[in-house]
């Protein structure tokens, strides 16, 4: 029994070695045609190259236990879809739009700083304090400004309350009361006017009664034509002067009030644009309403405030509910004494990433004393080379790595430099990526991995299964023979796959993994190196 197994070996075996004999005969016949054309007519292709059939790179094919014990797996090729990705050099920055050069408002001299390199902020932190003259005279102007105006000011309201009191006195003289009833109003505050008016009005009153009585008795012959006609001139002179002393005094109480409103509205304006200066110098609505107390406080040290009589003026009514008590502020001398003190505050929150300022020194309205970086996002600023532009556009997938410290991290491109830099021959693309976790540290190196396109090829494989053989990119096909190295043409390719351009049909058999063994196989086939024509790698 087991003798006929053996004879069913050698046949198998020699079955092979005719077929691999058969081959070679062919390929010395065609090598023989080759030669024999040319050495027939020399001078004919004496400017042509001989090229001879390379001899096909064949791995005799194994039973299929071997090709189990290998590994070995074929499948037919056939077209596929994959992403095609171009690898792009970058550098980690900063977020440019969370991103702030701190320069002081006023020039000052350091007294204290608070932060340091590291420190993390919230927005709106004092991180420095400076002593500065020109914010120190600033904050006095305002305060000048302020004690010139407040909802009591005596001019203002006394001007309003002499043209009210006015405007009732003119109202009451047309209806021509008595001089009794007149009196009744001697409390109410008109000034001049209420002496001017009442003595007009007397003496118009007097000159009228005189002309009804000289007239009655002129029309009953008791006095003479003379005497009536001196009566009535009078009335119609004091008349006159009654009508042009209502005049004068109603334009002359309205200009005094609208003299005194815009007085008012003037000082209101000027100490406006004295508290806005202080905004443009760096201070906080907090700070201004700090100083505002502060000269509340002063001008109760310096003066009894003024007894107010304004029925409408709501400051006094909301001291007044209080129980008089005004805004105390605590140790007032150190406010005093830090009335100049600048302070420098962080715009958000953040992490300070740089410093230049010292306790003592003095700086300057230019000076950068701190940079400040919200480090929660930052930028992934890509290299691409001008040959790469093309491909490049908003919107497209990116996986960020670098070979050590940075995990492997996906994003999406946000812009496309318009622009190509004309030294570098270089444009900008730029990935945003959240950093919350601290991993992405501005200035490192990275390695961006964009995806191009999807592409729809005919032909494609896994790019691990090519082998080097004579220098060529190879796939092993398999068919009656065995396993061929058929030279390919490859295409576009990523990470795992690759397009076949040229060189291979769609639907042959190739292997599909362990194509390395197989090239082991024929270098030992080739006895190191050389088998007939060519040699394998």
């Amino acid at each position: 029994m087991d003798s006929n197994i053996d004879i069913k070996e050698e046949i198998n075996e020699l079955k092979k070695e005719l077929k691999e004999a058969k081959q070679l005969i062919i390929f010395i016949a065609e090598w023989l045609s080759s030669a024999l054309y040319y050495i027939a007519d020399p001078l004919k292709k004496s400017s042509e190259s001989i090229i001879l059939p390379e001899v096909p790179q064949i791995v005799r094919e194994s039973d299929d236990e071997d090709i189990k014990k290998f590994g070995i797996e074929v499948d037919r090729a056939g077209s596929g879809e994959f992403e095609v990705h171009i690898s792009i050099p970058g550098e980690i920055t900063f977020n440019e739009n969370k991103l702030a050069h701190i320069v002081p408002a006023v020039p000052g001299k350091v007294r204290q700083v608070l932060k340091n390199v590291g420190d993390t902020v919230v927005a709106g932190e004092v991180i420095a304090w400076l002593e500065s003259t020109k914010l120190g005279g600033a904050k006095v102007d305002y305060l000048a400004r302020q004690s010139e105006v407040s909802c009591c000011s005596i001019e203002f309201i006394r001007a309003q309350e002499v043209y009210d009191n006015t405007m009732k006195l003119l109202e009451m003289l047309k209806s021509s009361p008595s001089l009794e009833a007149l009196r009744n109003m001697n409390g109410s505050a008109m000034g001049m006017n209420r002496s001017l008016l009442v003595s007009s009005y007397a003496e118009y009153t007097f000159a009228r009664e005189t002309y009804l009585r000289e007239k009655d008795l002129y029309e009953k012959k008791i006095s003479s034509k003379e005497d009536f006609l001196k009566a009535d001139s009078a009335f119609k002179k004091a008349d006159a002067q009654y009508a042009a002393m209502r005049d004068s005094v109603n334009f002359e109480v309205y200009r005094g009030l609208q003299e005194a409103r815009r007085a008012q509205n003037t000082r209101e304006i000027e100490l406006k644009a004295a508290e806005q200066l202080l905004y443009v110098l760096g201070l906080t609505a907090g700070d201004v309403n700090d100083l505002a107390v502060l000269s509340k406080n002063w001008g109760a040290q310096i003066v009894e405030e003024e007894e107010c009589n304004d029925p409408n003026c709501t400051e006094c009514a909301a001291k007044a509910a209080a129980g008089g008590q005004g805004v105390d502020v605590s140790n007032l001398a150190i406010t005093n004494e830090k009335l100049a003190w600048y302070p420098i505050r962080s715009p958000f929150e953040g992490t300070i990433i740089d410093r230049h300022i010292t306790l003592g020194e003095v700086v300057k309205d230019d000076s950068e004393v701190f940079v400040v970086a919200d480090l929660d996002t930052v930028w992934i600023n890509l290299q691409v080379h001008q040959k790469d532009i093309a491909l490049i556009r908003k919107g497209q997938k990116v996986t960020i790595s670098a070979k050590s410290s940075v995990p492997e991290t996906k994003g999406v491109i946000s812009y496309v430099d318009p622009v190509v830099d004309g030294k570098t021959r270089i444009s900008l693309a730029r990935v945003v990526l959240d950093n919350t976790s601290r991993r992405l540290r501005p200035g490192t190196f990275i390695t961006a991995n964009v995806l191009v396109e999807k592409r729809q090829a005919e032909l494609v494989v896994a790019k691990d299964i090519l082998q080097e053989v004579d220098d060529k990119t190879c796939v092993f096909i398999q068919d009656e023979h065995g396993f061929e190295a058929r030279p390919v043409t490859v295409g576009w390719s990523n990470n795992k796959y690759i397009e076949i351009v040229s060189g291979l049909l769609p639907g042959e058999k190739i292997v599909t993994k362990n194509s390395f063994r197989l090239k082991a196989e024929l270098e030992k086939t080739a006895g190191g190196g050389h088998a007939g024509h060519g040699h394998a790698h």
